[in-house]
């Protein structure tokens, strides 16, 4: 008898356990159910991470509960990640704008048809001549004419004042040919009409006794010492032509 009661206590334990047990694993297949998928459906029209919603005039991300908008640039507080649209332009305000340079624009010339009209003179080019007068004998001229030089000597031609003392120099030491103290060899010119002391115009002129053509020392004619004629060294040096030592102001004639 007992055997059998703790036979049946045994089979209705086990009921009892068996039918938990299946009221716990209906239970827990029901709450699987209900639990979503953790990985996000990609085939959704619904995005549920990122929704992008671009339009003309805004163009804003929404992560979640997050916006950013273009024209105020502000961003809405949320805890989830921000994107920024790429073609949104940088804030001005710390940036340094040049302006383009810009250049004054140049006056046109203007041709009116009686300008057009009017031919432009030719330029008449003439050769100066030789006319005696030396203030138009050619030449640059600046500023007013220049007039003529007058020392007010007759018989002179002075250009000068410079010429007119050397003129008056001449006049008181005398010509050294004739002696004579208003020799015609002081009052020659030249072929410009100037003032030009010409010894070979005095009457009394001799040849040898000019120091430009004789030695007025030794009496030869002047040269360079070859083909017997004399020359007078400043320094003493060796003379070019034969090379033999002369003195300074020495009569020299090559051997």
């Amino acid at each position: 008898m007992k055997k059998k009661t703790i036979t049946v206590i045994i089979s209705a334990v086990s009921a009892l356990v068996l039918i938990g047990v299946l009221l716990i694993i209906a239970f827990t297949g029901a709450k699987v159910q209900e639990t979503p998928s953790s990985e996000p459906d990609t085939t959704s029209s619904d995005l549920t991470v990122f929704e992008i919603l671009t339009n003309d005039e805004n163009t804003s991300v929404t992560n979640g509960s997050e916006t950013t908008d273009n024209e105020t640039g502000e961003y809405e507080s949320g805890p989830d990640l921000i994107i920024d649209d790429p073609t949104d332009e940088p804030d001005q305000g710390d940036v340094l704008t040049i302006p383009d340079e810009t250049f004054p624009a140049l006056p046109e010339e203007t041709v009116t048809s009686e300008s057009a009209k009017t031919p432009v003179k030719p330029i008449d080019e003439k050769t100066p001549t030789d006319d005696g007068d030396v203030t138009t004998s050619g030449g640059l001229v600046i500023g007013d004419k220049p007039e003529p030089y007058d020392c007010g000597t007759p018989g002179h031609h002075c250009d000068g004042p410079e010429t007119h003392a050397y003129v008056m120099n001449l006049e008181k030491e005398g010509c050294p040919y004739c002696g004579k103290h208003d020799c015609p060899s002081f009052y020659a010119t030249d072929e410009w009409g100037n003032t030009c002391y010409t010894p070979s115009k005095c009457p009394k002129y001799d040849v040898h006794k000019d120091p430009v053509y004789y030695c007025q020392t030794c009496g030869k004619k002047c040269g360079d010492g070859s083909h017997g004629t004399c020359v007078q060294f400043v320094n003493a040096c060796n003379c070019p032509m034969c090379g033999e030592w002369v003195e300074s102001w020495t009569c020299h004639t090559c051997k």
